[in-house]
């Protein structure tokens, strides 16, 4: 059934618009404001129109196997979806992790559909989230990290904006972040690719993308108006069936 379910999904028209046990990690001490401030990636809206949406034409491709190994996900995170008490730390993680500003229509559009199905937090809980501890503790979780995308033509789900506070990285959080809100697109949208503008500077990031995957396909050169240097560069991943079994929520996608 499930070998079925995997081919019918891989001969999907692209016009369809519709791990191991964790090891438990302590939560890093906190870092000074400076040090968390340092972009985690580039944003993928141009700053001066963050919700303003761009038809990407994309040829199609045979969807490729992923590049990268994803670490299970710490035991201490939980992987939400943005409510509004959230929204405030959510604003506080893309001023300190990004290096352009969002108006506040992003944030509203946030919480509305198409988009709400496919934002997503990751909360640091002080304890293990499946533990008693969690329940009896009165610290609240800490909002550590986003991803906020949106649908474009060709079955393309657009990632918006990912962040990471710097403290928190190298545990393949945005990583799961990334995985689960493609699977559910995948159910949801019939995508069948992710795409992303990546600021030229931004080397690190561009780099997280390549190991992700994620191949160069173009460069915009005055992406980013509000920036030195202003261009961007395209990047894209083909979604396969590896790609889907790396997460969780891929088992009911697949048996559909």
């Amino acid at each position: 059934m499930l070998q079925s379910s995997i081919t019918a999904w891989l001969k999907k028209p692209a016009t369809v618009m519709k791990a191991d046990q964790p090891t438990p990690v302590a939560a890093p001490p906190p870092m000074p404001l400076a040090q968390q401030a340092q972009p985690a990636m580039s944003p993928s809206e141009p700053s001066s129109a963050p919700t303003q949406e761009r038809a990407i034409e994309l040829a199609p491709s045979p969807p490729t196997a992923p590049l990268f190994s994803t670490p299970p996900l710490p035991e201490n995170v939980e992987l939400a979806p943005l409510a509004e008490e959230l929204i405030p730390s959510f604003k506080r993680i893309l001023s300190l992790t990004l290096p352009v500003s969002y108006p506040a229509v992003f944030f509203t559009e946030s919480m509305e559909e198409p988009f709400h199905s496919i934002t997503l937090m990751a909360l640091w809980h002080p304890a293990p989230v499946n533990d008693g501890a969690r329940n009896s503790s009165t610290e609240k979780p800490r909002l550590v990290g986003a991803i906020r995308c949106r649908i474009l033509p060709s079955a393309n789900l657009y990632i918006s904006t990912i962040s990471l506070l710097a403290p928190y990285r190298s545990h393949g959080i945005a990583t799961h972040l990334l995985q689960k809100v493609a699977a559910k697109a995948v159910g949801m949208h019939g995508v069948r690719c992710v795409t992303a503008h990546v600021w030229e500077a931004n080397e690190d990031g561009l780099e997280w993308y390549k190991k992700r995957g994620f191949d160069i396909i173009g460069k915009e050169d005055a992406y980013y108006h509000k920036l030195k240097p202003q261009g961007a560069v395209l990047v894209r991943k083909w979604i396969g069936v590896a790609d889907l079994l790396a997460h969780p929520d891929a088992v009911s996608v697949l048996n559909r």
